[in-house]
């Protein structure tokens, strides 16, 4: 493979990778050791894969080594929303009741995430919480466009479910 196209890729889609794996609770040292143990292992296997299917078999190969890392420690994966607007917030302190109600739906909205398929999990993070298009998180996957819209509408049911169960 060309090495100025795999330096593109790696400049344009690593970061999201490293800021996927830091949302899903992964230290800024592991997420970076990750990506780059990603991107040398598609540089060993490289041969095989296609070339629209490059970002999905390097964001799979990302997600089984996070796994690995969780598993080998044996920790749960734990999921980190908005922590910059937190200590923000925390530092602050113009509105101690607002704090306190953001961090509480924080809290619940990772409770509620932690009880839904772990699909639905993903494309709800890489949606709203990094903000990606529909078309970004088709590539990022190797799922059809539609595929995307099909599942996060799934998602959003799903996630609305359990957020009632919770509150009844």
């Amino acid at each position: 493979m060309d090495s100025h196209l795999l330096l593109e890729i790696y400049k344009k889609q690593a970061k999201m990778i490293y800021f996927y794996l830091k949302k899903n609770g992964c230290s800024h040292e592991d997420a970076e050791d990750i990506v780059q143990e990603s991107y040398t292992k598609f540089i060993a296997y490289s041969s095989g894969v296609p070339s629209d299917k490059v970002l999905s078999y390097i964001f799979t190969i990302s997600m089984n080594e996070f796994k690995k890392l969780l598993r080998k420690r044996g920790k749960e994966q734990s999921i980190s929303i908005d922590d910059d607007h937190f200590w923000n917030n925390f530092a602050n302190d113009l509105d101690t009741e607002l704090s306190v109600l953001t961090i509480e739906m924080n809290h619940e909205i990772a409770f509620v995430l932690d009880r839904i398929q772990e699909v639905f999990k993903q494309l709800l993070l890489l949606k709203y919480e990094l903000e990606l298009s529909y078309k970004e998180i088709a590539l990022l996957l190797g799922m059809k466009e539609e595929t995307v819209r099909t599942y996060l509408f799934r998602a959003r049911k799903e996630f609305q479910k359990k957020w009632r169960e919770l509150h009844e």
